[in-house]
């Protein structure tokens, strides 16, 4: 676990892919707040991401801040962005406007009379197989990015419960891959890059981003070696 940021108000974790934010109900794995409450034992949970997504999350440091930064999310202040990458090639920006509702087992589908739901997604390198995309949830819905790709015909290149069930091997994103029956991608990869947000303090905001964890900077290595092999003379 990385901190990226820490004040009296607030304290910023680069939270690993695989990992659940808070307790799941019989899940016996340690969580994030758990550790978290290791080196800040008043640290609060403001928001979560799904257990394989990696990336910035916060904490509050006391109830005054845990009140001003629930405040900041559910008045949509809180800036979110993600990177994905998606299956296909995303040809150009998309604004995914599709109400969402609960399903079984806790999935999210695309429902009329649903509560209303906004992602904004934009590709920032195209493999054609695949595309590298930035995301921008203007909701904060549960699974949002997710059901938003999927329902566009875009889903993350491995979601077992929304797209294909994966894994993804060396082969499957460059044919000359060294090793191509090597594991690359094993969980849905998105990642929470940054997240802009009023300081609980009052004074301006505060921006903390989160580098691009190993294995999807494996898989970008992989497509563009792919994508020079395809475009080289010869």
């Amino acid at each position: 676990m990385r901190i990226l940021h820490r004040d009296d108000d607030l304290l910023a974790v680069d939270k690993p892919a695989g990992m659940l934010t808070v307790p799941g109900r019989g899940d016996p794995s340690v969580a994030l707040s758990v550790a978290v409450r290791e080196i800040a034992k008043e640290a609060l949970p403001v928001h979560r991401l799904d257990r394989d997504t990696s990336g910035v999350v916060v904490f509050a440091l006391g109830r005054a801040a845990h009140r001003a930064l629930n405040a900041a999310f559910e008045g949509r202040r809180a800036e979110k962005t993600y990177l994905a990458l998606v299956e296909g090639d995303l040809a150009g920006p998309r604004k995914i406007d599709l109400p969402l509702s609960a399903g079984r087992r806790g999935e999210m589908r695309v429902a009329e009379g649903g509560v209303a739901a906004l992602t904004e997604v934009r590709p920032e390198e195209r493999f054609t197989k695949y595309t590298w995309c930035t995301c921008l949830p203007r909701t904060g819905r549960t699974h949002q990015i997710r059901v938003h790709l999927a329902a566009v015909g875009h889903p993350l290149a491995v979601d077992p419960r929304y797209g294909g069930p994966g894994p993804l091997r060396g082969k499957d994103l460059w044919e000359g891959a060294s090793d191509p029956e090597a594991l690359v991608l094993e969980r849905t990869p998105l990642h929470a890059a940054s997240l802009r947000l009023p300081h609980p303090s009052g004074k301006g905001w505060l921006l903390v981003e989160s580098p691009l964890p190993a294995d999807l900077s494996r898989c970008l290595e992989l497509l563009r070696a792919a994508r020079r092999a395809a475009t080289s003379p010869g």
